[in-house]
C-alpha cells in the first residue's frame, strides 16, 4: 500500500506527469513523392498544446482548437509564413494548402507541391513554433522512390540547402 500511494504521489507531483505538457518541442514534416498524381505529399505533425501557443503569439490573442472557427485561415497563413522554399534568399511557397487532421494530442497538417521536380539544390526553410519555443526543433524527411534524407532544423538553423 505505501508503495502504491508513493507511486501516485510521484506521478502526481511531478510536473512532466501532472501536466499535459511534454519536456521537448518537435514537429516532424515528411514530404513524399506520389507518382501516380505526380506531385509532392506534404505532412507536418505538431504537438497540438505547442501549435495553440505558436498560434495565439501569431494572432496576438489565445486560440484553442475547439474554440476558433476560423482554423483554416489562420492555419494556412502561419504555416505559409514559417515554411517554405527559399530561391535566391526569397522565401517562396509554391504548395496548396489542404487542411488540418487533429489526432490524441498532436495536429496533421496537410499540403501539396505540383510540380515532379527534384528539390536538390533548393534552400527549405522551416521555422515553425521557434519564436515560442526556443528548444523547438523540427525535423524533414524527403522519400522519392526509394531515395530518403533527413535534416534538422533549430531556431539557429531555420533553413538548410536540401541535397
Amino acid at each position: 500500500m505505501k508503495k502504491l500511494f508513493f507511486l501516485i504521489f510521484v506521478f502526481t507531483s511531478n510536473p512532466i506527469f501532472a501536466s499535459k505538457n511534454h519536456p521537448f518541442h518537435t514537429s516532424v514534416t515528411e514530404i513524399f513523392f506520389n507518382e501516380k498524381d505526380q506531385l509532392w505529399e506534404v505532412s507536418i505533425r505538431l504537438f497540438q498544446d505547442d501549435l495553440e501557443a505558436g498560434l495565439s503569439a501569431f494572432q496576438g490573442k489565445k486560440f484553442q482548437f475547439q474554440a476558433d472557427v476560423n482554423v483554416d485561415e489562420l492555419l494556412a497563413k502561419y504555416i505559409k509564413t514559417h515554411v517554405g522554399f527559399q530561391v535566391n534568399l526569397k522565401l517562396q511557397t509554391p504548395y496548396r494548402y489542404i487542411g488540418f487532421e487533429p489526432q490524441k494530442d498532436v495536429i496533421w497538417v496537410y499540403l501539396e507541391i505540383p510540380t515532379q521536380q527534384q528539390f536538390t539544390g533548393v534552400y527549405f526553410q522551416n521555422s515553425l513554433l521557434v519564436d515560442v519555443f526556443p528548444d523547438q526543433t523540427n525535423l524533414l524527411h524527403v522519400a522519392r522512390l526509394d531515395k530518403k534524407k533527413s535534416y534538422l532544423f533549430k531556431k539557429d538553423i531555420p533553413v538548410v540547402l536540401l541535397e
